[in-house]
């Protein structure tokens, strides 16, 4: 699984700052601020895309990713 963690303060960020996505099970983990994760499962590489591009990550993470099913 590789991991991106995004600048805190760039991003406005409050709950979450890294990521990880596995490509081959097309799981995406977010790891937050509190020590908690969540896994996502069968979110495709262009979601992926979106959210590292986004402006509002907090937004696309409450909005499209936790539409996904979890572990």
């Amino acid at each position: 699984m590789n991991y991106t963690t995004f600048n805190r303060a760039l991003s406005e960020l409050t709950s979450f700052d890294t990521i990880g996505y596995d490509r081959k099970t097309m799981q995406l983990k977010v790891l937050f601020f509190d020590g908690s994760t969540k896994t996502f499962t069968e979110v495709a590489e262009k979601i992926i895309y979106e959210f590292l591009i986004t402006d509002d990550k907090e937004n696309y993470y409450q909005t499209t990713l936790s539409q996904f099913p979890m572990l």
